[in-house]
Parts: structure tokens; sequence; C-alpha cells
């Protein structure tokens, strides 16, 4: 009985985790942005949709299989900005990498107050990933460098 229910229960509570974390990503403050847990988060709600998704289609449920392929719709349409929160959140963004990144983009982009994820979208800056994802990689082994100098 339980394994019958089990892609019921997934189906709604994956529904929940999404729309509850979803929102917590785009409105709250940069700060409070954890990029492990988005990718995470992420990554179990499109593989646990994916699999309700093949479960209802194959027993020919038309109302459920709508439900779940909105929101496979919503986690996919969300995809393409996962990299860049990862890539603006990694560990070691300082002034400096903000400065290279506004200077590519052609305007001053950097966490100020009420700055969060939706400021980021807003700005355009998914043209901008690929330059992102490489400024946050740099300034994630630079922190980790001078982690190693302190310890030194």
């Amino acid at each position: 009985m339980a394994k019958d229910f089990q892609p019921y229960s997934n189906l709604w509570l994956t529904t929940r985790q999404w729309h509850k974390s979803h929102n917590s990503w785009l409105n709250d403050p940069w700060e409070k942005l954890n990029a492990a847990d988005l990718d995470t988060i992420f990554e179990n709600c499109n593989k646990v949709m994916a699999g309700v998704l093949r479960f209802f289609r194959d027993k020919d449920f038309p109302k459920i299989t709508k439900i779940a392929e909105s929101m496979k719709k919503n986690i996919d349409d969300f995809k393409p900005y996962v990299p860049l929160a990862l890539a603006l959140r990694k560990d070691g963004m300082k002034d400096r990498h903000w400065d290279q990144i506004s200077e590519k983009v052609g305007f001053d982009i950097r966490p100020i107050e009420g700055f969060n994820l939706t400021s980021v979208i807003n700005a355009g800056m998914l043209n901008f990933t690929e330059f992102c994802e490489e400024v946050g990689e740099r300034a994630y082994k630079e922190f980790h460098i001078e982690k190693s100098l302190t310890k030194m």
C-alpha cells in the first residue's frame, strides 16, 4: 500500500518543497541565498518530478499528469538560473569580483540592500552566465588560497 502511494506523496511533497524553496531563492536577501542548498534541492526536485511524471503517464491519469507536467515545466524553466546563482554565491566573492562583472556587463551590479536573485535575473545577467562562472570560480580559488595562507 505504501509503495502504491509513494508517487502521490512524491508529487505533493516535492511540489510543496519546490514552491517554498523557489519563492525563498527569488525573494530572500542575497546573503541568505545558500547556493549549495539551491543546487541540491533543485536536482532532487528535478529527479523526483521526472520519476513522478513517468509513473503517471504510464498509468494514464491525465489530470494528475497535467499537474506533474506543470511542476516539471516550472523546474525546467528555472534550470538556466542555477549555474548563475551558484557562480555568484561562491565563497570568496569580493568587491573586486563584482567590479569585474560590472565592467563586463556595462552596469553596476553588486549585492547591496534589497539585492536578491530576482534582481540578478531582471538585470539580464543570464546572458553573462559563463563570465560569472569564470569570475566565481576564480574568487573561490583565491578564497581557498587565502584560507590556506592564513592557516600557515
